[in-house]
């Protein structure tokens, strides 16, 4: 048996950050302007989701997670790794569970008057996520041209689900809706962290955050 303390974490990325970047590039020159058409659902999802119409915020959420799944992930980033057809059917399966959640659940409470500390914690993490995301690439990493955007790219679509979600949802529903977009979040920090990435840890600590809020009392 080989020593374990041997095995380093980018070991196990089967491509250069040089050679990421590139596809999240093709992928923003492919797809624009559909950024800007995600972004703005995933804006109406959360004000849906204060005002009431928690089933409509739910399905709302649905459409990302299949965009985020068949392009990145089946299509694109399956040409570099060989796992990415998995994360992909995870998408999908997250957002058949978005759909199970909004038209199959009991009555789904979503705004508490007034919203207490973790509705309002998730809705700033959802739009930091939907309107700050893309400027990471800007101010700490490559570039616009390698910006990262809700419906599109994996990781901002976790992210800001995550705080949409906690600001529809309590209990059980929340925490089997919470399931995927988590994992992820673990799953893009650690790649993140093997390409020596800027702003590797974000996605991890949005899980975190969203998890700790979740476990406070209203």
């Amino acid at each position: 048996m080989g020593d374990w303390q041997t095995y380093r974490l980018e070991g196990f990325i089967p491509f250069t950050p040089e050679i990421y970047q590139r596809l999240l590039e093709r992928i923003n020159e492919t797809f624009w302007p559909l950024h800007l058409v995600a972004v703005f659902i995933g804006l109406l999802a959360l004000l849906l989701g204060f005002r009431g119409y928690g089933r409509t915020a739910l399905a709302l959420l649905a459409p990302a997670w299949l965009t985020s799944g068949i392009i990145f992930h089946l299509t694109y980033y399956a040409e570099l790794n060989w796992a990415a057809p998995w994360f992909g059917w995870g998408f999908v399966a997250q957002a058949a569970v978005l759909l199970a959640v909004a038209f199959l659940a009991g009555s789904i409470s979503v705004q508490r008057h007034p919203p207490g500390l973790s509705a309002w914690g998730g809705a700033t993490v959802a739009v930091v996520s939907l309107l700050g995301y893309p400027l990471i690439a800007a101010a700490i990493g490559p570039g616009w041209g390698h910006a990262e955007a809700y419906g599109l790219h994996p990781d901002p679509t976790a992210i800001a689900t995550l705080g949409v979600l906690l600001v529809l949802l309590r209990g059980l529903a929340l925490w089997l809706s919470l399931l995927i977009p988590t994992l992820w979040c673990v799953i893009g920090s650690l790649t993140l962290i093997a390409m020596d990435s800027a702003g590797a840890l974000i996605p991890l600590s949005a899980a975190i955050l969203i998890a700790g809020l979740s476990a406070y009392p209203e």
